[in-house]
C-alpha cells in the first residue's frame, strides 16, 4: 500500500499541533493522506508550524486557548467548515507546573487544570456529536506516565493526566457501541520544551515515534483494546 494512502480523505485534529509531539503527528498524517487541523496558543509559532505542514499536505489552524471551551467549539466549528467533518481528534495540547504543590500559585494549578483536563473534555465534547452522527471516530488522549503514578513537584500535573485516564475509560463505555474508538496514551519522557522545562533536558524519546504510535491507534490495527492506555517507553 502507498504509504501516503494509510489515512487518505480522513480529517485528523489536533491540539497543540504547533511543536513537539503534536507538530510531528500533524506531519505523520499529512504524509498519510490524512487532511489535519492544528490549534496552538502562540500565533507567531503556530503560523510558522502552517507554513512548514502545508509542505506535506493540507492543513489548516487557528489559535486557540484549549481552556476556553467557547474557542474550543469554534475551532470544531471552523475544522468541519473547511474539511467536512472529523475522523480523528488527537487531545494533544498540556501544560506544566514544577515546584512543591503547597508553594505554587493559585494560577499555575489553574493552567494545568484547565488546559490538561478541560481542554480534552472540551474538544471531546464539540467533536462527539458528528461523530455520533457518522458512527464513526477515533479519540485519543495523550496522558503520561506520570498518570499512572505519583511524582513530586509535579502534583497538579500528575493529577490531570490520572483525570485522563479515567476519562478515556469511562468515554469508551460510552461510545463504543456507537463505532467511535477512544484511547489513551501513557508517556514516559519525550524529548520536547515540556521535557526541558520538567528536567532541564531535551531527553527521551524522539517526538516522531511517539507520533508514529498514534498513527497506529488511529489505523485499522490497534495494538490495544478501546478504553485502554498505550503505554510508550523507550
Amino acid at each position: 500500500m502507498d504509504n501516503r494512502q494509510g489515512f487518505s480523505k480522513q480529517v485528523v485534529l489536533i491540539t497543540g499541533g504547533s511543536r513537539g509531539i503534536g507538530y510531528a503527528t500533524a506531519e505523520a498524517f499529512l504524509k498519510q493522506g490524512a487532511r489535519v487541523a492544528i490549534c496552538a496558543l502562540d500565533e507567531i509559532r503556530l503560523a510558522k508550524s502552517l507554513q512548514q505542514l502545508a509542505a506535506f499536505g493540507e492543513v489548516a489552524g487557528w489559535r486557540v486557548d484549549v481552556a476556553n471551551g467557547d474557542a474550543v467549539t469554534e475551532l470544531v466549528r471552523l475544522t468541519i467548515e473547511r474539511f467536512g467533518h472529523i475522523d480523528v481528534l488527537v487531545n494533544n495540547a498540556a501544560r506544566l507546573a514544577v515546584g512543591n504543590f503547597a508553594a505554587q500559585k493559585r494560577s499555575e494549578i489553574d493552567e494545568v487544570i484547565d488546559v490538561n483536563i478541560k481542554g480534552t473534555l472540551y474538544a471531546t465534547h464539540a467533536v462527539l456529536p458528528q461523530m455520533l452522527e457518522r458512527a464513526s471516530g477515533c479519540v485519543i488522549n495523550i496522558s503520561s506516565s506520570l498518570g499512572t503514578f505519583g511524582m513530586a513537584r509535579v502534583a497538579a500535573y500528575c493529577a490531570s493526566k490520572f483525570a485522563l485516564v479515567g476519562f478515556t475509560q469511562a468515554l469508551n463505555h460510552e461510545v463504543k457501541e456507537f463505532g467511535i474508538r477512544v484511547y489513551g496514551m501513557t508517556l514516559s519522557m519525550s524529548a520536547t520544551d515540556m521535557q526541558v522545562q520538567f528536567s532541564g533536558y531535551r531527553q527521551g524519546m524522539p517526538p516522531e515515534i511517539v507520533a508514529e504510535e498514534i498513527l497506529l491507534l488511529a489505523g485499522p490495527n490497534p495494538p490495544i483494546e478501546t478504553g485502554t492506555c498505550l503505554d510508550t517507553y523507550l
